[in-house]
């Protein structure tokens, strides 16, 4: 590579590569091989990617400066998970010089420059030819190495759009933690706090896959990075089976599949303790277990998903589409992530990953689909509180329909038997009216009231069977049956009752019943518990609504303690089914009550 007065340098077109089995090469082996021409060149605008590696790996590249002045350069290493990494530098005249060791093995603070990715820094002299070596060990992990070449500024410059990027990402996450906490707080709703922890996994996750955390959390820490990375991912599979679960309203009812997404949901967090035994003994057989596991568990695990999600759509339930759609995004990202993982593809978005990309995008559109879910929620009580409210009304009016019908049928009861048998006893008594000449005074007056008593019976029969099922009202009206009802008070009662009525409108029959009863019942109440001489009853139809008042000058009662005894339960009950409002002032000096029936 020609190292001339350009800022970057495409360095894959001219490097070599060598993978070491056996782990015991050298730089002098390197040497020899390349003499050799026993190194495998890379292909052009490739990244070097084995997938999975139980091996040590070598790069070859050499460098010529051009200019006639010294030139400071970057080796950039952008890979993350190096267990070790090593710069080694062949001068023209054959003198080795090996550059800091680095990875995560080692902390933070001894990599050549403190930056998320490993940042060689290499010194040109003039004309100066020299041959470099790299040294990689990522046995346990996916062996991928992306790297360039630039000068110093320059490589520095080249990383600000990077920068920008990803700070976007990451403050949208930090965005989308803080909005569902928030929600959680006001809502009490579980789905938010669980979504939140989600996405604060994928936060550090992606984090981790850029090198932050290291720098950032525990730089102190060596080996930390990769188990901590697999623990997160297996845990973030299992958040976002119980955010499905919630959000599409997934339970062992409803779904054929609740119990395979619980246990697998159960299993991701047992998956989780197999990265924790690696930090303390390295096992190749455990690290190519859990390499494989964590890939294939993002790709199950958002498979998984979308078959419930498209379950739960098919049996109606809308707003499952969102989160459908936010898993096919997903599963976009993971595929193109777990591919890159595994050697299979090199493609990369941007510069990151495309598991970055597809989270952000998951996460922007499950957000704003948790607002959609309310909406629907909302809806879907509304739609309930209308059902419940119309079986409460057809309840009620089957109630005082049963009511109706048992009155009519112990009108007609009282009416063709009862009626009956006094009026035969009557007649009976009577045909002996010709023989009472012969009887004493006693038992002459004895029969007179004997009589009295019966005609009394068969008139309270009349007026019972009546109020069960007043004829009058069918036949001549509300008004006029009231009417006549406050005659015979005004004759029979000791209060002096006042009828008022201004029916602009017509009331239809049923209405008519209902408010005839509630009348009676007013009536009834001030009769046995007012002890008033004087009361009105006010009747006023208008479009708008029908209006009752009654007033009284009696004694009053608590209001509070109407409903003990007193027999307005029956008149609430009405009321409330015909969506009315009570209102009831009451004092020593008498009662008022309204009531406001809409037409």
């Amino acid at each position: 590579m020609l190292i001339n007065s350009e800022n970057t340098f495409d360095i894959q077109s001219k490097t070599f590569y060598y993978e070491d089995k056996k782990l015991n090469a050298t730089v002098d082996t390197l040497i020899s091989l390349k003499k050799e021409s026993k190194l495998q060149s890379l292909a052009p605008n490739t990244t070097l990617n084995k997938g999975f590696t139980q091996s040590y790996w070598w790069l070859a590249f050499d460098l010529e400066n051009t200019l006639n002045e010294t030139v400071n350069l970057f080796f950039n290493e952008k890979s993350n998970g190096l267990n070790r990494l090593q710069l080694f530098k062949l001068d023209s005249i054959g003198k080795i010089t090996a550059m800091q060791q680095t990875g995560d093995h080692f902390r933070f603070s001894q990599r050549p420059i403190n930056y998320h990715t490993y940042l060689y820094p290499i010194k040109l002299k003039a004309k100066e030819k020299a041959t470099y070596f790299l040294w990689a060990d990522k046995r346990g992990q996916n062996m991928v190495i992306p790297f360039s070449l630039g000068r110093d500024f320059s490589m520095i410059h080249n990383e600000v759009s990077f920068f920008i990027l990803f700070g976007v990402f990451v403050g949208i996450y930090l965005f989308a933690i803080v909005f569902n906490i928030l929600l959680f707080v006001s809502l009490r709703d579980k789905i938010h706090i669980y979504y939140a922890l989600y996405v604060f996994c994928m936060l550090i996750f992606n984090l981790e896959d850029e090198g932050f955390s290291f720098q950032w959390l525990y730089p102190n820490i060596p080996n930390l990075q990769d188990y901590l990375r697999h623990i997160i991912a297996f845990a973030g599979s299992a958040l976002l089976v119980q955010v499905m679960q919630l959000f599409v309203n997934q339970t062992k009812e409803n779904s054929s599949l609740y119990f395979l997404a619980n246990g697998y949901k159960y299993l991701c967090y047992s998956l989780m303790i197999i990265p924790i035994f690696l930090l303390f003994k390295a096992n190749f057989l455990w690290e190519k277990i859990n390499f494989y596991a964590a890939n294939f568990i993002a790709i199950i695990t958002v498979i998984i998903l979308i078959a419930c999600a498209a379950e739960r759509i098919i049996k109606g339930y809308k707003i499952a589409w969102y989160y459908l759609i936010a898993m096919l995004i997903l599963l976009l990202g993971i595929l193109n992530y777990v591919l890159n993982a595994m050697g299979i593809t090199t493609f990369y978005i941007y510069n990151t990953t495309g598991l970055v990309i597809g989270l952000t995008v998951e996460i922007v559109f499950l957000s704003f689909a948790l607002t959609q879910r309310y909406n629907f929620l909302k809806n879907q009580k509304k739609i309930l509180e209308q059902q419940k409210a119309k079986l409460e009304i057809a309840l009620v009016d089957d109630v005082f329909t049963a009511q109706e019908n048992e009155r009519t049928r112990l009108a007609q009861d009282l009416h063709d038997d009862l009626g009956g048998t006094l009026s035969a006893i009557k007649l009976n008594i009577t045909a002996f009216k010709s023989n009472i000449s012969d009887l004493s005074e006693k038992n002459k007056q004895f029969y007179a009231q004997t009589i009295t008593m019966i005609e009394k019976a068969c008139l309270n029969l009349r007026e019972i069977a009546h109020d069960l099922m007043p004829k009058n009202l069918e036949k001549l009206g509300l008004v006029t049956a009231l009417n006549e009802q406050f005659i015979y008070l005004r004759q029979t009662s000791n209060i002096n009752y006042e009828f008022v009525h201004d029916v602009q409108n017509s009331i239809n029959p049923e209405l008519e019943l209902s408010i005839y009863r509630i009348i009676k019942e007013l009536i009834n109440n001030i009769e046995k518990h007012a002890y008033a001489n004087k009361a009105s009853v006010q009747l006023l139809s208008n479009e708008q609504q029908i209006v009752i008042m009654t007033e009284d000058n009696g004694i009053g009662f608590d209001v509070n303690k109407k409903a003990e005894g007193i027999g307005l339960n029956n008149i609430s009950s009405r009321i409330n089914y015909l969506k009315g409002a009570l209102y009831i002032d009451s004092n020593k000096k008498g009662t008022t009550i309204t009531i406001q029936i809409p037409h």
